[in-house]
């Protein structure tokens, strides 16, 4: 190199050679490296000349080797946005020999050569991590077309991710913040003022991780994918409403800087470590110099599509202005109507693939079922269309271990219910729920079928009877609504099982004729919970006096199938209302807008996730029995201490409570109330006696509460599945979707819609008259009056005083008549103009 005269020239020759290297650990050894590996003399490097490669060379930069690392990193970042480097390597040789001695004949000799050695100039092509040596002959690229295929190319990455990827990211989003279900007593009352069959409003997507939005930018952490990091620095940017944008693309490098101002010098660089097969977040720079300018360059139509993609799976009908109003009320930033349609647009492109896709590799799901748990049920049933393709019909999986522990730990209880799912997958969601030692949710298997009808429901309930050795049913219980099928499906298959209505439908179906009484849930829900006949007879008085119609639709509703006082004994479940179905649907309320497998995969997760979270607190849990116990009896302590106890003898007592007596046998275990023997807890009576004898009440309680019970129940869980590259292949054969199943009710007709009239009602009545051309005043209302005698009430021609007189018709007025008429006729079809011309 030489720098004469403010002009720079290059002696030398050019190599071809592609070199990764990674930016943070970009040294001054790289150009030794490489001056040594292609012997290029002196391998110590003195100077580093570089330039863009649509610059001359009067814009060329200089590198000194003493100088600091800022100098290599400036020209990678460079490199980074506007192209390809031309680099020039300067050794020490060449310095001295670039002195002012030498003669004026080869001063001219080298001017004459430049335009030849410029033309095998080195150059080094450092694009993104990459830096290449090519000839100075392909320095004429335009610059426009490098950065159009750029932007093109990182648009095709971004609009075309992996959708395995984004399924793992919905599915882990939606276990991460799984939240296990509190324990709720079976004496409160529950809400009643909204509809279960509801719909449930998905609010706009949440990104929460499992740290927090601080720690998960931390220098030095760790994610397991580049999407997962990707998500991250999004959720930052939306949360501080601050501009950023990605600066570096690669398949093991990205890059983030903030777009708002040039001189604001936050940063991110985060890259994959072979060592630890992670992402490792490596360089940040935190600290933002600028404001927040309501803008966001990562805002872009992907990202608003994966924002919304859950909310559009629910309202496709979500237009962009009602979109561009929810991203500014949720996150303060603005966004254009373009941005946020050409968003919609792809959501629902991808709504429209998953769905048809969904079904297709569900036979591979199941086989994985089958290989990665032992003994499971996993069924998939289908069947051909006209086209001979096998088109989806119903789903049903039960695990082993599920089952075994139910049977094993659990009381004999089932709840029953049907949920409808959302918008991407058609259908319904049919499930079969327990109850543990702690009378929490214990999902015992799940079925998607087409319709809530008699048929599929049947088809569960035969298949759930031979998963848990039902057989006939006798000793167990099935809690559920009255379900279209589900009543004669039970009553076919388990005929000696009890079936419990719920008590918050025979509310809810009261309330449609009965909506005006305030009282009603009060009456109803004590009716319920009367634990022997003469509470039960005295709470219908009580109802009866309050209002004789609602009484009689309540005994319409049979009472003797939802009230305490008539349940068999043994089952030890004083729950008169299905609520724990009804919390299961809850917690999959997100799982139910999702495609059928990531709808699959994210309640086994979530069984998976609750069974490791109770099996951790039972083990902690130090008491003899579960919490829920503590929590019966810290409520029956406030009437347990009010009790007036009379002893007898062979542990029998008299106890008095609000002026009524109960007989209570602490040997049997029993109370004239029955609430013991229906419970398995000491009720309030029973226990006002221990505290009176100082007996210890957990020598009381029934052992399927026990903290042993709980513990067994959850000593196994799910085995783990692999993902869906290992299953989603041709070797299976591929379901379609099935079509659109036929509502319940009278089909709409297509067409006008015409109302069935009346018997005694006019055909001609509410028919649409035509406007008149020419509208006239009507004569509503005026007085008559005739023209010959004057009087109202008449016209000339019903005058009486001068009546019209009446002519005879003779030969000559009858042609007279004749010829007027037919001059009339011919005036009448030709008009004067016509017949003037």
């Amino acid at each position: 190199m030489e720098f004469k005269d403010k002009e720079v020239t290059y002696n030398g020759g050019a190599f071809e050679q592609d070199i990764l290297v990674d930016p943070d650990y970009m040294t001054w050894s790289v150009f030794d490296e490489f001056c040594e590996k292609h012997g290029l003399g002196d391998t110590s490097v003195e100077q580093v000349w570089y330039k863009l490669r649509d610059e001359d060379m009067d814009s060329i930069r200089s590198i000194a080797y003493l100088s600091s690392d800022a100098g290599l990193m400036r020209m990678c970042e460079e490199a980074m946005y506007g192209g390809d480097v031309d680099v020039f390597l300067q050794h020490k040789n060449e310095c001295e020999k670039q002195s002012e001695k030498e003669s004026e004949k080869e001063q001219e000799k080298e001017k004459e050569g430049d335009t030849e050695s410029e033309k095998d100039a080195a150059e080094v092509g450092v694009n993104q991590t990459e830096m290449g040596y090519e000839s100075e002959k392909n320095a004429a690229e335009n610059e426009e077309d490098k950065k159009t295929r750029k932007s093109k190319k990182v648009q095709i990455l971004e609009y075309e991710e992996d959708i395995g990827e984004r399924y793992e990211v919905e599915i882990e989003d939606g276990v991460e913040n799984f939240v296990d279900e509190e324990v709720v007593l079976c004496s409160i009352m529950p809400d009643t003022s909204s509809d279960s069959e509801q719909e449930d409003d998905l609010v706009v997507r949440k990104r929460r991780m499992k740290k927090k939005k601080s720690e998960r930018l931390a220098l030095g952490s760790t994610y397991w994918t580049g999407y997962e990091f990707k998500e991250a620095v999004l959720e930052y940017a939306l949360d501080k409403a601050m501009d950023i944008k990605q600066d570096r693309w690669d398949k093991t490098k990205i890059g983030y800087k903030c777009a708002a101002d040039w001189k604001c010098k936050w940063k991110l660089y985060c890259s994959y470590d072979k060592q630890i097969e992670k992402w490792v977040l490596k360089t940040k720079c935190g600290y933002h110099s600028c404001t927040p300018n309501g803008k966001c360059t990562m805002l872009k139509g992907h990202v608003i599509a994966r924002l919304f993609l859950d909310k559009l799976r629910q309202k496709p009908k979500l237009m962009p202005k009602d979109i561009q109003g929810l991203i500014k009320e949720n996150w303060g930033i603005m966004s254009t109507i373009n941005q946020c349609q050409n968003g919609r647009l792809l959501a629902l492109k991808w709504l429209e693939r998953e769905y048809d896709q969904q079904f297709a590799h569900i036979h591979g799901y199941v086989e994985e079922i089958r290989k990665r748990n032992k003994r499971s049920t996993a069924i998939v049933e289908t069947y051909r269309n006209a086209k001979k393709v096998e088109v989806f019909d119903r789903f049903y999986v039960c695990f082993d271990r599920l089952r075994r522990r139910w049977k094993s730990s659990c009381r004999p209880i089932i709840g029953l219910d049907g949920t409808f799912l959302k918008v991407g997958v058609k259908g319904v969601l049919l499930t079969a729920v327990g109850h543990d030692a702690n009378n929490q949710i214990y999902p015992v298997a799940w079925a998607v079928a087409q319709a809530e009808n008699g048929d599929n429901w049947l088809w569960f309930i035969k298949l759930i009877k031979a998963d848990l050795g039902l057989e006939d049913g006798d000793g167990y219980v099935m809690i559920s609504d009255r379900a279209k099928g589900l009543l004669s499906a039970v009553k076919a298959e388990l005929p000696k099982a009890e079936h419990r209505m719920c008590v918050k439908h025979i509310v809810e179906n009261l309330k449609k004729n009965h909506a005006k009484k305030d009282l009603l849930k009060m009456h109803v829900w004590n009716i319920a919970r009367s634990c022997n006949m003469a509470d039960y007879r005295e709470n219908l008085r009580k109802l009866r006096e309050y209002d004789a119609p609602l009484f009689e639709a309540v005994m319409n509703e049979d009472p003797r199938s939802w009230t305490l006082a008539f349940y068999k004994l043994g089952s030890f479940c004083d729950n008169v209302e299905n609520n724990s179905t009804e919390s299961f649907n809850a917690s999959i309320a997100k799982a139910r807008g999702k495609a059928i497998i990531p709808m699959l995969e994210t309640i086994r997760r979530q069984a998976m996730a609750r069974n490791s979270k109770r099996s951790k607190k039972s083990e902690k849990w130090a008491g003899r029995y579960t919490k829920y116990v503590k929590l019966v009896l810290a409520e029956e302590e406030k009437n347990a201490k009010k009790c007036e106890v009379t002893h007898a003898s062979h542990g029998r007592y008299e106890v008095e409570l609000f002026g009524q007596k109960h007989s209570v046998n602490t040997t049997k275990k029993t109370c004239t109330c029955f609430k013991w023997q229906i419970s398995g807890i000491p009720c309030e009576h029973a226990y006002g006696a221990m505290l009176d004898a100082g007996l210890d009440t957990d020598n009381y309680i029934y052992d399927c509460f026990s903290t042993s019970k709980l513990q067994d129940c959850y000593s196994e869980n799910i085995k783990p599945m692999r993902g869906p590259h290992f299953w989603m292949h041709g070797s299976y054969r591929l379901v379609i979707a099935p079509p659109e199943p036929d509502l319940p009710g009278r089909k709409k007709k297509k067409g006008i819609k015409k109302r069935i009239k009346g018997k005694f009602e006019s055909p001609k009545k509410n028919k649409k008259k035509k406007k008149k051309e020419v509208q006239k005043l009507g004569r509503q209302g005026r007085v008559m009056h005739c023209s010959k005698c004057g009087e109202a009430g008449h016209n000339a021609s019903g005058c009486k005083i001068h009546p019209k007189k009446k002519m005879r018709m003779t030969e000559e007025t009858s042609e007279q008549a004749t010829t007027s008429s037919q001059g009339l006729e011919t005036v009448s079809i030709t008009q004067p103009s016509q017949m003037s011309e």
